[in-house]
């Protein structure tokens, strides 16, 4: 029998946006629609590239424009599809004032920082942290189930460098 091997993969720098943003849209739907900068396509291309990631036997991305622009890549190399799916998706920060008021005396300006020292804090319509944990461990453990001896790769937002490797026996 072989090994059961997930790369989990961060997605490629995004570009950066300062200025005037004119959108009605809240942030949590322009954070989705991020798109990746020059230099982060060129990270994905490269990224794709590595010897670990020949031969994967499916790739799973987040619904998130930056972790499906550097899945693309994997997949194309692979001739494979891109899976997607929302439980890999980054936490749902919510209501913005309710944020703001969590916020306020924070030693940090991070949000997502403040919300790994208080692990149970979610705003009305977002998630904790323990909400977010629960949300991917269940997606991770269905995918391992689903597909014994793969190679899969799981691109999305942890807070890990480009490439993470689990070998489970």
């Amino acid at each position: 029998m072989e090994d059961n091997i997930i790369y989990l993969i961060r997605h490629a720098d995004t570009i950066k946006e300062d200025g005037i943003r004119n959108t009605n849209e809240n942030s949590q739907i322009v954070n989705e629609k991020e798109i990746l900068s020059v230099e982060g396509e060129n990270e994905a291309r490269k990224l794709s590239e590595y010897k670990e990631l020949k031969n994967i036997d499916i790739v799973w991305s987040s619904s998130y424009t930056r972790a499906k622009e550097t899945a693309k890549y994997i997949a194309y190399n692979n001739n494979l599809s891109i899976n997607i799916d929302d439980s890999l998706n980054e936490r749902k920060l919510g209501n913005l004032k309710e944020l703001a008021i969590f916020m306020k005396d924070k030693k940090t300006r991070d949000p997502s920082q403040e919300q790994l020292v208080d692990r149970k804090f979610k705003t009305s319509d977002g998630e904790s942290c323990e909400d977010t944990n629960r949300r991917m461990t269940y997606f991770l453990n269905r995918i391992l189930e689903e597909n014994k001896e793969r190679k899969i790769a799981v691109v999305s937002h942890r807070r890990f460098n480009k490439i993470f490797i689990i070998k489970l026996v």
